[in-house]
């Protein structure tokens, strides 16, 4: 799993009872008066402590969730020191109470963060790895605002900051191609001989395209590593227009390094791969989306994502190394596509719906334009499937069924869910 969206839980056990002195109980004829309820002793605290620690981790499969250590309430003192031991970056609290304190528990409450009591389920915690994966990502644009092919943006940076917490920076296509140019011929040929073990056949382009296309993926991958950015977007038809360059084969390779890219300066695309990547670990892939017949080559009950990048984790064959488009330049790679059980995601420029559509893989094909053609059906009405869609024309996708989690995400992030 990537490093960031590590989910961080703070267990807090609070050993005070709200009953302080016991007259006998409020139905209780005794009204001979006793002395003051003891407190526990410590080690009973920290015994009742790790068995809820304990409770809460009993089959829980998820790396990517950090239990801290408990912090004991012993007395009301106790209370603000807590404030003490969160960090910014703590997600939910654990906690645990010797009786009824609904006083306390309010207060903990007030932190801003959810309270969990006792177990809960794997698909809430991804839906905050989802928050916090956001929150620790960032990502660059390359090239000109807006793109012309996905115009509806957002394109206010700051308030995708604002929304989700996410970090971006602007690049010019100039910027780009200074990085590109840096990298000698010897380092980019040993990585392109690194590369061939993913290929099948090499149908069309040269070895001064696949060279091309190697220095793209250095460049972005250099770029990355400056930005800390784990998120690419690039409205590639200025690529195109400056110089024979396409980076999709580079994006393919990238995805499967941790780093989600979007084609055409998506960003709602790119948003949709990470929340996907976050939710599922897995690579994703994106494209345009066809749910009626006809369109992106979409057939009668199914739907279709056709584009030129697929990560080769997600295929069950090597590259079939094609041109872009059928024009004789650039690099796109062809692979089948594994048939499994998978989700697709979007989401519109207001930031405020996501669409989640689960369903099964059925095939690929190469498309000779888009080379990347992946045939789905759907779990459910394939015929409502158009009145469920938000976003522009594209659409991510994952292996898994992750509708369950994001139901989960949209009731913690405040996005409505739409879905079949």
């Amino acid at each position: 799993m990537d490093e960031r969206g590590t989910v961080k839980v703070k267990p807090v056990y609070i050993g005070i009872h709200h009953y302080r002195y016991v007259y006998g109980s409020v139905c209780s004829s005794d009204v001979q008066g006793t002395p003051p309820i003891p407190p526990p002793r410590p080690e009973e605290l920290e015994r009742a402590a790790r068995r809820m620690v304990e409770d809460f981790r009993e089959g829980l499969d998820l790396d990517f969730v950090r239990v801290e250590e408990p912090f004991l309430v012993r007395e009301q003192r106790d209370i603000r020191k807590l404030t003490s031991e969160l960090t910014y970056d703590m997600d939910a609290l654990l906690v645990g109470t010797l009786g009824v304190v609904p006083l306390e528990v309010r207060y903990l409450e007030r932190t801003g963060m959810p309270v969990l009591r006792g177990r809960t389920t794997p698909d809430f915690l991804r839906a905050l790895r989802v928050k916090k994966f956001l929150k620790e990502s960032k990502f660059i644009y390359i090239g000109e605002i807006p793109s012309f092919s996905a115009p509806g943006g957002p394109w206010d940076f700051s308030l995708l900051e604002e929304r989700f917490g996410l970090r971006a920076r602007h690049i010019e296509t100039n910027e780009f191609y200074r990085v590109f140019d840096s990298f000698p011929e010897e380092e980019v040929r040993r990585e392109l001989e690194s590369w061939r073990r993913d290929f099948g056949e090499v149908v069309e382009p040269t070895e001064e395209h696949l060279m091309d296309a190697t220095r793209v993926y250095l460049a972005l991958r250099k770029l990355c590593e400056v930005e800390d950015a784990n998120a690419v977007a690039v409205n590639c038809g200025r690529f195109t227009e400056e110089r024979p360059v396409v980076p999709c084969l580079a994006f393919a390779r990238l995805i499967d390094e941790g780093i989600m890219c979007a084609c055409e300066g998506d960003i709602t695309a790119m948003l949709s791969s990470l929340m996907l990547h976050a939710a599922s670990g897995e690579a994703v892939l994106m494209g345009n989306f066809g749910s009626r017949p006809g369109r992106f080559q979409a057939r009668e009950g199914e739907v279709t994502i056709e584009h030129d990048v697929l990560p080769l984790s997600m295929a069950s064959t090597k590259f079939t190394v094609r041109d872009y488009h059928g024009r004789r330049f650039g690099v796109t790679g062809y692979a089948e596509v594994n048939r499994e059980p998978m989700t697709l995601l979007n989401m519109d420029s207001s930031l405020e719906r996501i669409s989640v559509i689960e369903g099964r893989v059925k095939g690929s094909e190469d498309g000779g334009h888009c080379r990347v053609i992946v045939h789905m059906e759907v779990d459910g009405d394939v015929g409502k499937v158009p009145e469920v869609v938000v976003g522009s024309q594209h659409m991510s996708m994952t292996f898994g069924r992750w509708l369950s989690t994001f139901l989960e995400v949209g009731k913690l992030m405040g996005l409505e869910v739409r879905h079949l």
